[in-house]
């Protein structure tokens, strides 16, 4: 083969200049534009058609503001907006604007995507610099809380109205929060707004499919049996003017929804996958277009035109994507088959009818009534076979109700007079009258409607590495098709410009990254409704990947472990739970985490006879007892500290406590004593998660790595945690670390195909494998890849639905609850070294008694002082006895103020916090801590 050096170097120069115009084009600074400021509120509009634009808006810090979102588009793509950071996730219908209202936010930057994570913005927050000055110490604390690093715990939070076009807020009112998280009512519309528009998208790409594919097969099958053999096909059928008139329609028609939305996306310098098949077929089509028209402008054998591959390409693209859509709708069924759950209307007890005999009974004594419009204390008659219509306590009657599809637990509840009722529960048995507590946005179901779609809208930190190289996907495949191109055309055999053309096409057309933006969100979708309908309310993606880490699970003891009655004969001022009994699967939750080598501790108030019975009935490692209820973030500090390899523990640490002949514990004091036997100094696989329901355990659950209540506590233990769980059977920590294991598990398999697909398909296509073979991808197979790629991935996280989550619990039955595992759990992993066993194969747990009278830094050495003073930016829950101090709004604990106090602002006032967990936690619902 004969080289000329001319033409070879000019398109090594042609492509050079193309690859400095595409990385100066997407990648030089943009210029973002400024939302406009009226009435004490600002505001932007964003066109949403093939990307955003403005895809840069610039706000001040400290007002509210109003994003316009103007949707002039139909689709799946930018159906949603979400806001990562603000774990905020909004509906935007199609060829419709919708304001998303946000409170002030601190400086930063707070990114926002499409629902598939491919179409990007940026709202870029800057102070006043009339008043940056003015409170340094407080936007210090509130733009630490911004990091992109904390995505999903960022100090400034709001989720609007889902499915309904929210209005913008009178300067007068409070800001949009959390606190407003739609009611069942409208996540109810929401769902059947969605499913709607699915539907007619649906509707929509069925009828381009069928027209594509009637006004391409001919094409195709005329085309491929002429190459096979010519005498088959009659001349006309393989003219290309012909092809010409029946591709047309295909690439323009059937097109639109593909080029409507690529070409767009490339002049808002955020491309995606429309924008490379528009780029890959429009080639292609003017290519084919030009041998039909001036055949003589291309060198003998490149003068045959690709039209059946224009067609092909585009009709399996509306295939893929038709597919993909449908697919889809299974990945949000979990939730949405709790909202579908609600019932529609109730039986309304008539006024003047006597609650205390059984005229309520009779059927004749109630109005049916819209469920919408029952309001707090109307009386409403349930009756067996139907569906509690909300929130409410039993006033007379006794039934049993099946909560399953709120807790997760199959076995039904007997309820009788002054028993709680959930709304959209099932009564199995029996009538009862009932009295409404909860209606709208504060029922139960309302309120895991809302958890999952803030949770849904956040980020797992392993989607960071996909996010990175999808923002340089796009640009990184159109360099690759110009250097393929250059290539081909210059060394390549003959015919070149044939050659160049199919690889560079076939190279933009295989190239899928969706399948990067879908990997790690569909995933997390499926699995927190999976969560959800088991029992497990999952705050933030973060918290789902971390779960799966948790080497120690530290638990409060009244009310957590045990049922939480006091005892009878206690005072009622001083409540005493010596008699306490231990709940149903405590013994054989915690068993089953001994099992698989997790450390189990118990901290407890309770003297050390009381709490060490209790540790040995049901299986812990180690007990602390005479805990001050102002102690356990104390203790969980510790933890980690040790966990660490740091000095959190005593100077003068004595080893754990020696067997007995009596083989009963020795009771230790906490100067002495570490608090467990082993150290790791890998804190991302030894994660310690804290399991409490009171308010006194809010710190400890905030301090923790990972805070898990229990739903059956109090309202600020489950806002002060990442997991609650809503039956409060400790088995649901087992099914938490499953379903975290089982999500990632399904992640890494979506980022090895999305990877791996690309990866290998884009080479391929190229023609790497030329040179050996002599075989080239056509841009139909590339085509079809490309469109079953995203497909393959709605697919596998769909397979998260039959995941099991029941910590192998269902199979091992009662046996385990029964200490039989416990065999095989070694001190190093629970920390009972020098542990005896008794003869019912039980370890004796090692005892601590926190003997501290106090948490002041008075009674530590120098170096745990500095020590102290680290974690103090983390911990700010004592007060001290002489200084100012506030009560933080999350916790209830007395926090000192002074320069290092946690804060933030919030309609023109100063909150103080013990931490930055409830701190977050605040910012993302001030409305529910203020009004308690």
């Amino acid at each position: 083969m004969e080289f000329n050096i001319f033409p070879i170097a000019v398109a090594l120069l042609a492509a050079a200049a193309l690859t400095w115009l595409v990385l100066r084009f997407f990648f030089a600074p943009q210029r973002g534009q400024a939302g406009t400021v009226s009435g004490g509120r600002q505001r932007a509009t964003i066109t949403v058609k093939g990307g955003y634009s403005p895809s840069t808006i610039t706000m001040r810090a400290g007002l509210p503001a109003t994003l316009t979102f103007d949707r002039q588009e139909t689709g799946e793509c930018t159906s949603h907006v979400v806001f990562a950071d603000l774990g905020l996730d909004a509906m935007l219908p199609g060829n419709a604007t919708t304001n998303v209202e946000l409170p002030p936010l601190p400086a930063g930057e707070y990114p926002f995507a499409c629902g598939m994570n491919m179409v990007h913005g940026l709202l870029r927050v800057e102070d006043d610099p009339a008043t940056s000055n003015a409170d340094a110490s407080s936007e210090s604390a509130l733009s630490s809380s911004s990091s992109a690093d904390a995505s999903d715990e960022s100090g400034a939070s709001v989720t609007p109205e889902h499915g309904q076009t929210p209005t913008a807020t009178p300067t007068h009112h409070p800001a949009p929060s959390p606190s407003a998280t739609p009611s069942s009512t409208d996540a109810a519309e929401a769902e059947r707004r969605e499913a709607q528009e699915r539907r007619n998208e649906i509707k929509s790409l069925t009828k381009l499919v069928v027209i594509g594919a009637i006004l391409t097969i001919p094409v195709f099958a005329a085309t491929m049996l002429h190459m096979a053999n010519p005498a088959l096909v009659p001349h006309w059928m393989v003219n290309p003017w012909l092809q010409a008139i029946l591709i047309t329609p295909v690439m323009f028609y059937c097109g639109h929804p593909i080029h409507s939305v690529g070409f767009p996306a490339l002049a808002h310098r955020s491309p995606d996958m429309n924008s490379l098949v528009s780029l890959g077929t429009s080639a292609a089509y003017l290519y084919s277009l030009v041998t039909c028209i001036a055949p003589w402008v291309f060198p003998e054998g490149s003068r045959e035109p690709y039209f059946e591959s224009v067609g092909v390409v585009i009709t399996l693209v509306l295939v893929g994507r038709l597919l993909e859509t449908k697919a889809r709708e299974g990945t949000g069924k979990a939730v949405q088959s709790l909202i579908k759950l609600r019932p529609r209307t109730a039986h309304l007890l008539n006024d003047g009818i006597d609650a205390t005999n059984d005229d309520w009974l009779n059927p004749a004594n109630a109005t049916d009534t819209d469920v919408d419009a029952l309001a707090v204390n109307d009386l409403v008659i349930v009756r067996a076979g139907e569906r509690i219509p909300a929130d409410g306590e039993t006033v007379t009657g006794e039934a049993t109700v099946d909560e399953s599809m709120i807790t997760g637990e199959s076995k039904p509840i007997v309820k009788n007079a002054g028993t709680q009722l959930t709304g959209a529960t099932v009564l199995l048995k029996g009538n009862v009258l009932m009295r409404i507590t909860q209606v709208g946005a504060n029922t139960v179901l309302s309120q895991i409607a809302g958890l999952v779609a803030r949770a849904q809208a956040t980020k797992a930190p392993v989607q960071q590495l996909a996010d990175r190289i999808a923002r340089y996907f796009v640009p990184a495949v159109m360099i690759i098709a110009i250097w393929t191109f250059a290539i081909w055309v210059s060394v390549g055999p003959d015919p070149r410009l044939a050659h160049a053309l199919v690889t560079a096409v076939s190279v933009l057309i295989i190239a899928c990254p969706c399948a990067l933006g879908l990997a790690t969100p569909l995933s997390v979708t499926v699995a927190l409704g999976l969560g959800a309908t088991n029992g497990v309310l999952v705050t933030s993606a973060k918290a789902l990947e971390r779960a799966r880490r948790i080497g120690t699970v530290v638990f409060d003891k009244t009310g957590t472990i045990t049922r939480g009655i006091a005892d009878e004969s206690a005072d009622w001022s001083r409540p005493s739970y010596e008699q306490d009994t231990v709940k149903e699967g405590s013994a054989q939750a915690i068993a089953a985490l001994r099992a698989r080598g997790i450390r189990t501790v118990m901290l407890s108030g309770d003297k050390a006879d009381v709490a060490s019975r209790i540790a040995r009935e049901v299986g812990i490692d180690t007990v602390i007892c005479e805990v001050k209820p102002d102690g356990k973030a104390y203790w969980i500090e510790r933890l980690q500290r040790e966990r660490d390899g740091l000095s959190g523990a005593m100077p003068d640490s004595a080893t754990a406590p020696s067997d007995r002949a009596d083989g009963s514990a020795r009771p230790v004091t906490a100067r002495n004593t570490p608090v467990g036997g082993s150290r790791s100094t890998d804190q991302s696989t030894n994660l310690i998660a804290m399991v409490g329901d009171g308010i006194n355990d809010a710190p400890a659950l905030a301090q923790a790595d990972l805070g898990i209540a229990i739903g059956t506590g109090t309202d600020v233990a489950m806002q002060s945690a990442d997991v609650t769980l809503m039956s409060g059977d400790l088995r649901g920590v087992l099914k938490t670390i499953d379903l975290s294991q089982a999500t990632m598990r399904n992640i890494r398999e979506n980022l090895g195909w999305a990877f791996g697909y690309n990866v290998i398909g884009i080479p391929i296509a190229a023609g790497v494998l030329y040179p050996f073979t002599g075989w080239l991808l056509s841009p139909m197979i590339a085509g079809l890849a490309m469109a079953l790629s995203s497909t393959c991935l709605v697919l596998n996280a769909n397979r998260l639905h039959g995941a099991r989550i029941d910590g192998g619990l269902a199979s091992a039955g009662g046996v385990v609850g029964d200490g039989v595992a416990d065999n095989a759990h070694d001190g190093t992993a629970g920390g009972t070294a020098g542990g005896t066993t008794d003869g019912t194969n039980r370890r004796e747990p090692t005892v601590i008694v926190d003997d501290r009278t106090s948490l002041h830094l008075s009674e530590q050495s120098p170096s745990t002082k500095e020590n102290h003073m680290e974690m103090n930016m983390h911990m700010h829950h004592m007060a001290t006895a002489d200084g100012e101090t506030a009560t933080d709004p999350v916790c209830g604990m007395s926090v000192a103020v002074n320069a290092e106090s946690i804060t933030r602002e919030y309609n023109g006032k100063t909150y103080y916090f013990c931490g930055e967990h409830c701190a977050t936690n605040f910012m993302k619902a001030p409305q529910v801590f203020l009004s308690e």
